[in-house]
């Protein structure tokens, strides 16, 4: 191989390697990973049937199957302290259940902020 040839070949090759890296941008912004941790059915549950109630309610809506949208619809207003987020969540769940905004899932009867935070645990889980 020419050195000519050897030096083009190894251009396009770096740059096939190094695109994809420099062009990255995730798409799913910072949160706090307590969000995705459903306090009280943690307390009841296995992290294994979270994870199960978290897939079947992504099988069940469509639209919220990605980490990213989940994000985007859970917490678009999330408060920044520890402290403020669990009492912002827990709020949410009575507003939730207050509403009827509520999922039944495997026999359980949960508010959607809950079956989101499931459906976010199992994929934080699945990594």
């Amino acid at each position: 191989m020419k050195r000519r040839r050897f030096a083009v070949l190894s251009g396009f090759g770096i740059t096939a390697l190094a695109l994809p890296a420099a062009c990255y941008n995730p798409l799913t912004p910072a949160y706090d990973p307590l969000l995705a941790q459903p306090e009280l059915l943690s307390q009841i549950w296995e992290p294994e049937t979270l994870v199960e109630i978290g897939a079947l309610y992504r099988n069940l809506t469509p639209g919220e199957r990605t980490e990213e949208a989940l994000v985007a619809v859970l917490f678009p207003e999330a408060p920044g302290t520890t402290d403020s987020t669990v009492e912002w969540v827990k709020k949410r769940i009575r507003d939730d259940f207050r509403e009827g905004d509520l999922v039944m899932l495997d026999g359980w009867m949960l508010s959607r902020t809950e079956a989101r935070q499931c459906a976010l645990f199992s994929i934080r889980h699945a990594r």
